[in-house]
């Protein structure tokens, strides 16, 4: 993609046409070469169905760098992006807002998505795998990969953990607040 731009009255105006894209069959000598080229360096590469009908809640990407995972409402979705080929591979309807979410393995085949009803919906590369209740409301999730765990906080003075090899909740670990509202990221 080409990024023209214009500044008629001091405002700036991008105009986004098609340009050169460059060849699968490309040799790696070429596209290095290609690093020197000022054309080539100012492309722009747009992602295919980057929208959501009302709003965007939140971004991440996954470990392995070749997918986003985006979460919108009005209707509750989510959306998954492939980068190698800037183009959407699913979106998914839920029953209730995405209020956090971590992606569990290093692509995008396990995700845990915290839901506005309280619930922890499971996803894997087919579709919902899963789906539990936690206790209270929760604010924020975070995801301990050395022992497996899900851990949730919200609305209560203590942090639920869910064991994912065993599948099911642990003893919660008490906090001296009232209600959480974040936790860490593990391994990060």
């Amino acid at each position: 993609m080409a990024l023209k731009l214009s500044a008629p009255d001091g405002v700036k105006v991008y105009t986004v046409g098609s340009g050169k894209s460059m060849p699968a069959w490309l040799s790696e000598t070429k596209k290095r070469a290609l690093r020197k080229d000022e054309e080539y360096r100012r492309r722009l590469d747009l992602l295919q169905d980057l929208q959501f009908p009302s709003a965007c809640q939140r971004i991440k990407i996954t470990p392995d760098q070749q997918y986003i995972y985006a979460t919108g409402y009005h209707p509750p979705m989510i959306k998954l992006y492939d980068l190698n080929n800037l183009s959407l591979k699913f979106d998914r309807h839920l029953d209730a807002e995405v209020v956090d979410f971590q992606v569990l393995s290093d692509d995008y085949s396990k995700a845990a998505f915290l839901c506005s009803d309280r619930s922890v919906s499971f996803h894997a590369r087919f579709g919902t795998y899963f789906k539990t209740r936690t206790p209270r409301q929760g604010r924020d999730l975070a995801y301990a990969p050395f022992t497996a765990e899900l851990l949730v906080v919200g609305s209560a003075p203590e942090v639920y953990r869910i064991n994912l090899s065993e599948g099911r909740f642990m003893q919660p670990l008490p906090s001296k607040s009232m209600g959480i509202n974040a936790c860490g990221e593990f391994g990060a």
